[in-house]
């Protein structure tokens, strides 16, 4: 059984490639996916039209920082973690931070310990 089994994940990811290698993961890991919205303005969209336990954030899109929808996902209860090609930053208060490239194994450990937390 995966680690996110039973779990539905909002993935936010700017780059095609790195949305379906982040999809992959996700659905190996047992994850149904929400989107992937590639867009700030889509990712609000998702947050106020569907539901999810999860949610996977670029940090970066497009030169807008998902740091403020990170912040309110983690304060209406759901597990969150970034990808980041930058690595972590004095707001990444209180969240887990994933470095690009990531594999499968660095998902599911970032889940299970922001799981962990809730």
């Amino acid at each position: 059984m995966g680690e996110l089994q039973g779990k539905r994940v909002l993935l936010v990811e700017d780059e095609l490639f790195i949305a379906m290698h982040a999809e992959e993961i996700l659905r190996d890991l047992g994850a149904e996916i929400v989107g992937p919205a590639s867009s700030l303005q889509e990712a609000w969209s998702f947050v106020e039209n569907e539901t999810f336990d999860c949610a996977m954030l670029d940090r970066n899109l497009n030169g807008e920082f998902s740091d403020e929808l990170a912040q309110e996902l983690k304060r209406r209860g759901v597990a969150v973690i970034l990808a980041s090609g930058y690595g972590p930053i004095a707001s990444d208060r209180g969240l887990i931070v994933v470095s690009k490239p990531y594999d499968e194994n660095m998902i599911a450990a970032a889940f299970r310990s922001v799981m962990k937390e809730q």
